[in-house]
């Protein structure tokens, strides 16, 4: 009775996962097209600015306007990447919460694990918690960064190092400085700001092969956040357990998959998102 119900928990878990990210895949496609659709707009309202504000208080050329399809899309291409941005974030929460959920209640039942929780919103207050606290170790890396650069380039805090006409009394005066220069290009490493913008700094090409490697393995994308990881593993890892699966290369398939998800760690995730 107790396999009944955990194999009823996991199809649940199973129709619900595949429908989310179902969803959530769509949603991020519509976002990047009509970013792009708004782009394309953007690049054409500013070659031809002037030009189509005269004829937009031209009565007849505003009717003309309204009845064109190309009008709807420049709104929906307003619209849709706010909409589906606030969308996608909200699918990945329901998805994490209902998934995590429906899949714990199936590893009770047919392997005798306990729940982390026994209300689906206690999993949605963890999701929460985990991007906040990843949130703050992003802001502390990033402040780590700039203080280790500022060490680097002007020594001690209160010598009063000067860059250009620029004084550093504080690591303070030298966050501000750093953000002011980062928005207009890259460093290049050396503390000058790098002429070309495009211009970033590349981990090793072994890193960058090994993630995506192990991104394979799990068969999730480059660009997969840690919870998106999480359920991919679980799912696979019931797939090929030993325990479960009898196949010749279940077990090595098994390890392979420990061995990826083990790669795929906050470090890690965080070190190739820095690379793009």
């Amino acid at each position: 009775m107790n396999k009944i119900a955990g194999y009823f928990y996991k199809s649940v878990g199973s129709i619900i996962d595949y429908t989310l990210q179902g969803l959530i895949y769509i949603f991020t496609v519509l976002v990047n097209i009509f970013s792009s659709i708004k782009q394309l707009f953007g690049l054409v309202f500013s070659a031809a600015g002037c030009l189509i504000l005269f004829f937009i208080f031209n009565p007849f050329f505003l009717a003309a306007l309204l009845r064109s399809p190309l009008f709807w899309i420049g709104v929906l291409s307003l619209i849709v990447p706010i909409i589906g941005t606030i969308a996608v974030s909200y699918l990945k929460y329901i998805h994490y919460m209902a998934t995590e959920y429906f899949y714990d209640k199936a590893d009770f039942y047919i392997l005798g694990r306990t729940a982390a929780y026994k209300r689906m919103e206690d999993y949605g207050n963890k999701y929460r918690e985990n991007l906040e606290r990843e949130r703050l170790k992003r802001e502390q890396e990033r402040r780590k960064r700039q203080e280790e650069e500022f060490r680097r380039q002007f020594g001690n805090f209160g010598e009063g190092a000067q860059w250009g006409s620029w004084t550093f009394g504080s690591f303070e005066d030298f966050e501000q400085f750093f953000g002011q220069a980062q928005s207009g290009g890259y460093y290049n490493g050396y503390g000058q700001q790098s002429g070309n913008q495009n211009q970033r700094y590349q981990a090793p090409n072994s890193f960058k092969n090994q993630y995506e490697s192990a991104c394979d393995v799990l068969g999730v994308p480059y660009t997969a956040d840690k919870y998106e990881i999480k359920l991919s593993y679980r799912k696979m890892a019931k797939i090929y357990h030993p325990d479960l699966n009898k196949a010749e290369d279940a077990a090595e398939k098994f390890k392979q998959i420990n061995n990826a998800y083990e790669f795929l760690n906050d470090e890690n995730i965080v070190r190739y998102k820095n690379l793009h």
